[in-house]
């Protein structure tokens, strides 16, 4: 995982199109105060540089319900022993990004196709919509499996009841990634600039106590 350290000072330029969800007001601080960005260079101007720690705010925040999202449709599909963790912040194929890394396991040929597309109805439930970069490679995810994207709308509508009827569950494991992200960001800032920690790790275990209403010690 590479984060883009920023040497410059940003300046305190306002974007319109406010993001409303009161976590990216301290993920977007740490960021700043960090001088940390998921975006790639080069900073060319203030405004880029405010742009670049704006824009990683948002991917970050948004990351918290479209992972959540993933993590809840598997483990409400019985998929959950193979889960293995939950990250805020790794890179996929070079992109960077959330991720949730399972193991093999049987499953009804419909589940995969769920699998794919609970991250756009994750982020769709919380926000109304779902970032269309987040979901590029869970769009491609669905093409290799043959499904026909003019179908994705009812598909995520799905994805979207069923993740409401675990949605306890849900709002606590995006909890947890908030609080394991803003630590991380906090406390862990020098494994992070050298590529060593994925950030906002919940691991598979930490995910099935919450699904199973267990407390769980952060």
């Amino acid at each position: 995982m590479r984060f883009s350290p920023i040497s410059q000072e940003s300046s305190d330029v306002q974007f319109a199109m406010p993001f409303l969800d009161e976590r990216f007001d301290t993920i977007h601080q740490l960021l700043r105060r960090q001088n940390l960005s998921v975006m790639p260079g080069p900073f060319n101007s203030q405004a880029d540089v405010s742009k670049a720690y704006r824009e990683s705010a948002v991917i970050m925040t948004r990351t918290l319900p479209h992972e959540a999202g993933h993590a809840i449709i598997g483990l409400a599909l019985n998929a959950g022993d193979v889960l293995e963790w939950i990250a805020v912040y790794v890179f996929r194929e070079g992109e960077p990004g959330g991720g949730c890394k399972w193991g093999e396991k049987s499953c009804a040929p419909e589940h995969p196709l769920m699998s794919s597309a609970a991250g756009m109805a994750g982020e769709k439930l919380k926000y109304g919509d779902y970032s269309v970069d987040l979901a590029r490679l869970d769009k491609a995810d669905l093409a290799r499996l043959g499904f026909n994207l003019k179908n994705l709308p009812e598909l995520i509508g799905k994805c979207s009841d069923l993740i409401q009827s675990h949605e306890s569950a849900w709002k606590e494991l995006q909890q947890l990634l908030y609080e394991r992200t803003v630590s991380d960001l906090t406390n862990r800032i020098d494994a992070i600039r050298q590529g060593d920690l994925d950030v906002g790790v919940v691991t598979g275990q930490e995910a099935r106590d919450i699904f199973a209403g267990k407390a769980i010690t952060t």
